[in-house]
């Protein structure tokens, strides 16, 4: 079987909050410019703590994975 066959098309399959307006927040560091499209930006600190404890409560897939790639980051 050639491995051209094997390949699969790509289909895009939203996930989240994909196709809703979410608030966004803008940083300039030197000619770079980073949009943060989140409702987490809208947050104070101590909502922001709470949603993070909740989340990870939950079980939250995303953040757990990306707890995981940091804690990979850090590992000898």
């Amino acid at each position: 079987m050639l491995a051209s066959t094997l390949i699969q098309p790509h289909k895009h399959i939203p996930r989240g909050n994909a196709g809703m307006d979410k608030p966004k927040k803008e940083f300039q560091y030197g000619n770079t410019t980073v949009i943060i499209h989140s409702p987490l930006v809208m947050m104070n600190d101590k909502e922001r703590k709470k949603w993070f404890k909740d989340e990870w409560e939950k079980g939250n897939p995303v953040l757990k994975d990306i707890a995981n790639a940091v804690h990979d980051c850090y590992r000898n």
